[in-house]
């Protein structure tokens, strides 16, 4: 049985960060995460995501979606993700969002499962993009 709750920074901060540099990911600075979910089964940890909005409108984003590399082979694993962005999506559109995006890197298994969970990819042929970061407040740790 998988259980989701919303991520309690100043306890699961350390372990998200490990997971990042593990999966070689840039850890991202606390600042800059909203609102974000855990997704847990049996006891261990298995994924979370964050949940950023557009203040005023009806866009809502995941980002940072990121695993536990001790259960990557799971055989629920898969599962327990698409039980965590359901759970994102709902929360989004509680609040009233219309839409949501994602940003992913092609050909992964996260790409596949959000094409299959109905996320569109760009048209085919489109150049890929990169997302730039510019710090508007100096702190510490490096821009996501």
């Amino acid at each position: 049985m998988s259980t989701i709750r919303e991520l309690d920074l100043a306890n699961d901060l350390p372990m998200l960060r490990k997971w990042w540099e593990l999966h070689k990911a840039v850890p991202c600075p606390e600042s800059f995460l909203p609102q974000g979910f855990l997704i847990s089964a049996g006891g261990v940890d298995v994924a979370a995501a964050f949940l950023y909005m557009d203040v005023g409108g009806k866009l809502a984003m995941i980002e940072y979606l990121t695993t536990n590399p001790s259960v990557a082979f799971s055989r629920y694993l898969v599962e327990d993700v698409k039980a965590l962005i359901a759970h994102v999506e709902a929360v989004a559109v509680k609040q009233g969002c219309t839409g949501i995006i994602s940003m992913v890197a092609p050909e992964t298994g996260e790409f596949r499962l959000m094409q299959r969970m109905g996320y569109l990819p760009p048209d085919v042929g489109a150049k890929p993009h990169v997302m730039f970061c510019k710090r508007l407040v100096k702190e510490e740790g490096k821009c996501p």
